[in-house]
């Protein structure tokens, strides 16, 4: 087997690109491991079956060939693109699009607060306070949060998926539906922490969300549509651009 290499700067290329965390001594393991997993199967295949290898290589090239087509339309193209979107471009394809965008998942306006069980609450009357019956309320389990949260989420004007929101909450034994549409304010503790809910506002599973919970979402697919129709558009004018840089014999 030839010497193979990979340096700590191409890793943290590959990584980057592929979505891992290089800071992540786990990820960074996992990462060399399938690294050297690909260069072993890479030299069995060469040595013991060379004409496929070959063919390998040369379909790699092909692959490679495509992928340096996609980043150049994205670099040129780009350049091009309009990434404004207005609110009325985002309420039209709301409507249009509706169905799309139903809900697996109820999305809430909530409180949420995690601290140790052995936290003496009541003398601060947190299990008062975060019913958010005052205004000032917010305001003091805010701070109470800041000393002693291991977890804590609060914003009555985003809208959230239930699911993330209480991923930490062990919530098997409830029953979600009856926690999400009676907009339960509760508390309950296991053997380490207690847990506050307060449900504000909920949109119902199977039913579009409102159009701000998806704004993000929906600029990105009209920003990718324009940028979808510009290739279509300018691919042929790129194409020839490039082939005249450079000197092509057609021998076949």
């Amino acid at each position: 087997m030839d010497d193979v290499e990979l340096t700590e700067n191409d890793a943290f290329v590959l990584m980057k690109h592929a979505g891992l965390n290089i800071d992540s001594l786990e990820e960074k393991n996992a990462f060399v491991d399938q690294w050297i997993e690909n260069e072993v199967f890479k030299a069995e295949m060469k040595e013991l079956y060379p004409d496929e290898w070959k063919l390998i290589q040369l379909r790699a090239s092909n692959y490679t060939g495509d992928l340096a087509k996609f980043y150049l339309e994205e670099y040129e193209l780009k350049k091009k693109l309009d990434t404004i979107v207005s609110d009325k471009e985002i309420n039209t394809y709301y409507e249009s699009h509706k169905d799309e965008f139903v809900l697996h998942d109820y999305i809430v306006k909530a409180m949420y607060l995690k601290i140790p069980k052995d936290l003496d609450f009541k003398s601060k009357n947190i299990h008062q306070k975060f019913l958010l019956k005052n205004d000032k309320d917010v305001i003091e389990v805010n701070s109470y949060a800041k000393l002693y949260a291991v977890n804590f989420y609060y914003n009555d004007s985003a809208w959230v998926y239930f699911n993330d929101l209480t991923k930490d909450i062990p919530l098997t034994k409830y029953n979600i539906d009856n926690i999400v549409l009676n907009r339960t304010k509760t508390y309950f503790s296991d053997n380490e922490y207690t847990y506050f809910l307060n449900i504000i506002d909920y949109t119902l599973k199977d039913e579009a969300p409102p159009v701000d919970f998806l704004q993000n979402e929906i600029k990105g697919l009209i920003v990718a549509n324009r940028l979808q129709l510009l290739k279509e558009k300018n691919e042929s004018k790129l194409i020839q651009r490039i082939k005249k840089k450079y000197e092509i014999n057609r021998n076949i």
